[in-house]
């Protein structure tokens, strides 16, 4: 059993530097789309409270 584990941390030794799947700069560009595709949701909505409010019938205030 701890042969094994030797073994195993000794391959892990050799192997210690992992790859990204793609370079650094596509996480910051993806991560700079998924923003800006946020930013367009959010931009989508601009006005709709005062569009929904103007719609809406007031409620006069009788004196």
């Amino acid at each position: 059993m701890t042969s094994s584990l030797i073994s195993f941390a000794a391959a892990e030794g050799e192997h210690a530097e992992r790859e990204l799947p793609m370079p650094p700069i596509g996480y910051g560009l993806c991560a700079i789309g998924f923003f800006l595709i946020l930013l367009a949701i959010l931009w989508s909505f601009r006005n709709t409270a005062a569009k929904l409010g103007a719609t809406t019938p007031h409620h006069e205030q009788e004196h």
